[in-house]
């Protein structure tokens, strides 16, 4: 192998110096391409960051305020769903209609997120600590016991009163979502709304079978 001469050595000398200079001068760049912009957060390249520099791990924002409507919908909407949920569990158990089943997880699905609102926002949940079929509500807790009567009376009954507690569900729903402004809350109950109608669907369908 050929030794490298002075004057190559002498070249390679002076590149390495170059280069080195070179980064150096790019790293106020690199730092602001990391995100280490003007905010102290983690903004993009070349831009201010959009944090303040002082939340280390996962910032939770603030909850929106509510408005009196707002306030008072959520509470009642967990209790309708608890409602549809003991219902369906209880129909399912006389019946064996796969359906019920599936749709009371659904339903419990729902109840957990109204339940994470009502904590978010510091409000009584009043499903809390109550059993399978009992209500805060004595509306709810006199139509939980109807609905339930007539359920146990054939399987055509049975799916008729999961279509009577849907389009309930639905009609509550869509009164109440004009009023809400809060984006939590207007998230949940579109969520619910769009679940409830393909619960409605799927009553229906069964009931078509039936009859």
């Amino acid at each position: 192998m050929n030794r490298t001469s002075p004057s190559n050595a002498s070249f390679w000398t002076k590149m390495l110096t170059v280069a080195g200079a070179a980064i150096l001068a790019a790293a106020p760049l690199l730092a602001q391409a990391n995100g280490n912009g003007n905010g102290n957060g983690s903004g993009a390249a070349n831009r201010p960051g959009s944090g303040t520099g002082v939340c280390t791990g996962a910032c939770v924002t603030a909850p929106q305020p509510l408005s009196e409507a707002e306030a008072a919908s959520p509470a009642f909407m967990r209790e309708e769903e608890k409602l549809a949920r003991d219902v369906y569990r209880r129909l399912y158990a006389k019946w064996n209609i796969r359906s019920f089943d599936r749709i009371a997880e659904s339903e419990q699905r729902h109840m957990d997120a109204l339940g994470r609102l009502l904590e978010r926002y510091q409000l009584a949940d009043p499903a809390e600590g109550n059993a399978e079929g009992v209500f805060k509500s004595q509306e709810l807790q006199n139509l939980f016991n109807q609905l339930l009567a007539k359920g146990e009376q054939s399987v055509k009954d049975a799916l008729e009163v999961g279509v009577l507690v849907e389009k309930t569900d639905i009609a509550d729903l869509e009164k109440a979502l004009p009023a809400v402004v809060n984006t939590e809350v207007k998230r949940v109950y579109t969520s619910l709304l769009n679940g409830s109608m393909n619960h409605l669907d799927s009553f229906e369908s069964l009931l078509e079978v039936v009859n």
